[in-house]
């Protein structure tokens, strides 16, 4: 165990805990965008600085999902100079997704204005790479990525085609932080609209119901190399 001062009070942190884990275990709020805890943290939206220093040192601004804990570190996770950098963050990702209503709550709640200082982009997307890493590391499908660098960066299929190896299982869907990737079904089909990525479902061979896309029907029987009666019928029938 590593003992740490968090805002002041003193917490028992598990060796390789990062702050962030630290802080929610303890009840401590930090936001978070670009954070989840099936996948690798990067720290890539900046949402979750902290303040921290060891044995007494020189102040340090950090990512809370990246950073771990450390004897005798102590660690501000509302202090002014964290909520001056917080909202600058938040600021610039207001004026890059402005219709964002996440983005809107979240700086409501951490006293952003909601007129940004900065140019307005009037785009979709903060480009946190979170649904790039739960393709990878959770799906393991590799269907999309960051293409391109700097202020060209964009999130897609490779040279930003619609990703052939997408299996539309909609889980980039579910993790986006700014609700920017729909999903769009029906009996027949499954369309991820921000891939411009269509698939025929699979219906049950007993209810009828389209519970999942056929392409992913084959990437799970080949991943999970289970028969394919199991894939025959829907969940909820296989009880």
């Amino acid at each position: 165990m590593v003992e740490i001062l968090l805002n002041g009070q003193k917490y028992e942190a598990r060796a390789g805990e990062t702050i962030l884990e630290v802080a929610q275990r303890m009840g401590i709020d930090i936001p978070t965008l670009c954070h989840h805890p099936s996948v690798k943290p990067t720290g890539s939206c900046r949402v979750c600085l902290v303040e921290f220093s060891v044995r007494g040192g020189s102040k340090k601004l950090t990512s809370s999902c990246t950073y771990v804990v450390e004897p005798n570190m102590s660690v501000e996770t509302h202090s002014e100079r964290v909520l001056k950098h917080r909202r600058t963050v938040l600021e610039l990702l207001q004026a890059r997704v402005p219709d964002s209503p996440e983005l809107k709550k979240m700086a409501k709640e951490n006293d952003v204005r909601l007129d940004p200082r900065f140019p307005v982009m009037k785009e979709d997307c903060i480009l946190c790479g979170l649904c790039v890493r739960v393709c990878d590391e959770v799906v393991g499908a590799k269907a999309i990525e960051l293409n391109d660098r700097g202020t060209k960066l964009t999130v897609g299929g490779p040279f930003m085609e619609s990703p052939e190896d997408c299996i539309g299982c909609g889980a980039c869907v579910y993790v986006c932080p700014v609700n920017c990737i729909k999903m769009e079904q029906t009996a027949e089909t499954r369309k991820i609209v921000k891939w411009d990525r269509e698939l025929p479902m699979r219906k049950c061979e007993t209810c009828g119901y389209p519970f999942m896309p056929n392409f992913q029907v084959l990437r799970f029987k080949k991943w999970a190399d289970m028969p394919g009666e199991f894939f025959k019928v829907c969940p909820d029938c296989r009880k």
